[in-house]
């Protein structure tokens, strides 16, 4: 009986030691409430708003020219738009870096390119590059030459998809 009550002592004992010897949890900063007239990061606040809202209202209708570029922030014009399949718009140069870089739209996260740099081409399957890559109407890309040779062949879908070309 001895051992036993020695035996839960010895556990309670080292129980408390390892609580106390925890590090203590941080307490969380009651949230400041923000007086109105503070101009300190007033017109960052309010544009960053005004960029929320406008590109809350974009990603659920078409892009329309007066509408800012997802990527550079720059209203775009009707001449410098590109459309992209889900309906939503980019600056022209923007587009084509963007292209390169990632599968979806920036607003709606819709699959826009298909093809990146280093996807296998669908004729060839050897791996494409930004620089011999050509973009067919679906967005799916081959190699310069294969998409020559494919044309030329009289193929009027693409290779992957089937939408026509």
């Amino acid at each position: 009986m001895g051992y036993l009550l020695f035996g839960i002592g010895l556990a309670l004992v080292v129980a408390l030691a390892i609580y106390l010897h925890q590090p203590p949890v941080p307490q969380r900063a009651a949230p400041q409430q923000r007086n109105e007239d503070e101009d300190e990061d007033e017109f960052e606040g309010t544009m960053g708003k005004r960029l929320r809202r406008n590109f809350t209202e974009q990603r659920t209708r078409r892009s329309l020219p007066g509408d800012k570029c997802a990527v550079c922030l720059d209203e775009m014009n009707h001449g410098d738009m590109k459309y992209m399949k889900c309906g939503h718009a980019m600056d022209g140069t923007c587009f084509e870096e963007y292209r390169y870089i990632r599968r979806n739209c920036p607003l709606c996260d819709k699959p826009i390119n298909l093809s990146l740099p280093g996807d296998r081409c669908a004729i060839c399957l050897e791996s494409l590059s930004r620089a011999n890559m050509a973009h067919l109407r679906c967005q799916h890309a081959l190699h310069f030459e294969c998409h020559q040779q494919f044309i030329e062949s009289g193929a009027k879908c693409c290779p992957l998809c089937r939408e026509k070309l």
